[in-house]
């Protein structure tokens, strides 16, 4: 929604900062500013319409957070209710901001020793279960670590489209253009610390780089893909995996790139054309009924609960429940199946998510590798994986807490040939 408004209306650079960031800081943050407007409000709790209450925890980001004078806050927030006709609750908004400005020490947070999963959710703006799952999975310390890792904005990371120019020739285009950036870990990968919006969206528009999270180019670089092999992506919109594997196999062979809908395959042929890459070939198909009989590296990037993207998607903590990790387990487990049985003899089969649960990870590729003895683990650790991205058991494994980047999970697998 944030991204059709900024792209339908024209604002100054600024502005568009200003508006994203106190959209994703409140929705980021509603679970705490929620906790100090019920401290505020002396009335009962579904009292306050949700308007209003929306209203409070903008301004109360705006305070907290962005650093704006509160005077400033207030005085919009009043502003834009009236012109809501929520004329009768000006007066109980105007209260409780000018107490929080005048006494902000005054609200009380749960005990962290009586109640330490509710004094995280609210403290760090989680959903309880959440981080009592996760609380019983890594330890207390590492889940306030990780919670707090989730909600710091992460800078832009970009690969470059080394099929169109080399990295050291990118650099020097950034550099001309005044970029702020940096090497990433990842190779193929830069992080941009400053850059403005036309000058990004001029580099977009040539195709010399995609906007890609660093985690999610550890995938395709696992894959050790050659010029000339054929490559099934198969949950593949929109595309980011497909044209880093296009990209490093030299945009020659076959990326076959398969998405159930309709609307995110156009988005995929949306960006091969940007990118000007002819061996990715975007196709609507059921991941589970993929038009291809056998290939060399099969790709299954698997719909997964997304709680390893929560510092770009704030929104997604939000919209989860315990019970879609166990009801998306039974899909990965379908899934990894169909992606096997495409693997070709002594083909790799590459099973990864954008979650840090282990239940959409480890467990679906542990029960494969039982029910498939002709697939064997590949430690993914080489001269271009990172030995601080790789796991004991071989598995490449990053951490926003850890790594500065995006949670994400990679298993790499040889189908070896039965005697």
């Amino acid at each position: 929604m944030l991204s059709h408004y900024l792209e339908r209306y024209e604002l100054p650079e600024r502005d568009r900062g200003f508006v994203t960031e106190l959209v994703r800081g409140t929705v980021r943050w509603k679970k705490r500013l929620d906790w100090i407007v019920d401290q505020l409000f002396s009335g009962k709790k579904d009292q306050l319409p949700p308007p209003v209450r929306w209203l409070l925890w903008q301004a109360l980001y705006q305070i907290n957070f962005m650093k704006v004078p509160a005077f400033a806050a207030v005085n919009e927030s009043i502003k834009i209710a009236r012109s809501q006709k929520q004329h009768r609750w000006l007066g109980v908004m105007n209260g409780i901001l000018r107490t929080f400005v005048r006494q902000p020490e005054a609200i009380k947070f749960p005990d962290p020793v009586r109640d330490p999963v509710l004094f995280l959710a609210v403290t760090e703006s989680f959903p309880e279960w959440i981080v009592d799952r996760w609380i019983n999975l890594f330890g207390q310390d590492e889940t306030r670590v990780l919670c707090h890792a989730n909600n710091v904005s992460p800078v832009l990371s970009v690969r470059v489209n080394q099929h169109k120019i080399s990295m050291p020739d990118f650099a020097d285009m950034l550099n001309q253009y005044d970029v702020l950036f940096q090497v990433s870990a990842v190779p193929g990968f830069y992080r941009i610390t400053s850059i403005s919006y036309d000058v990004r969206s001029r580099l977009l528009e040539q195709g010399l780089m995609t906007i890609q999270d660093e985690s999610a180019g550890l995938p395709g670089l696992i894959a050790q893909a050659q010029p000339g092999q054929t490559i099934a992506d198969l949950c593949a919109a929109p595309g980011g995996k497909s044209t880093h594997l296009a990209e490093l196999m030299h945009d020659q062979g076959c990326v076959l790139s398969c998405d159930i809908k309709k609307q995110r395959v156009q988005l995929l042929r949306n960006s091969v054309q940007r990118l000007q890459l002819t061996s990715v070939f975007p196709v609507v198909a059921d991941a589970r009924r993929a038009p291809i009989h056998q290939a060399d590296i099969v790709v299954l990037d698997a719909p997964c609960s997304g709680l390893g993207v929560l510092r770009k998607k704030p929104d997604v903590r939000w919209k989860k429940q315990l019970q879609d990790i166990f009801e998306l387990q039974a899909i990965q487990q379908d899934l990894i199946e169909s992606a096997g049985s495409l693997v070709r003899a002594n083909g790799i089969l590459i099973y990864s998510t954008c979650t840090v649960d282990p239940q959409e990870n480890e467990r679906i590729v542990e029960k494969f590798l039982c029910n498939n003895p002709d697939f064997e683990i590949v430690n993914a650790h080489t001269q271009k994986i990172p030995a601080a991205f790789v796991t004991p058991h071989g598995f490449v494994r990053t951490w926003p807490h850890k790594h500065d980047m995006d949670g994400s999970f990679a298993a790499k697998m040889i189908k070896r040939k039965q005697p």
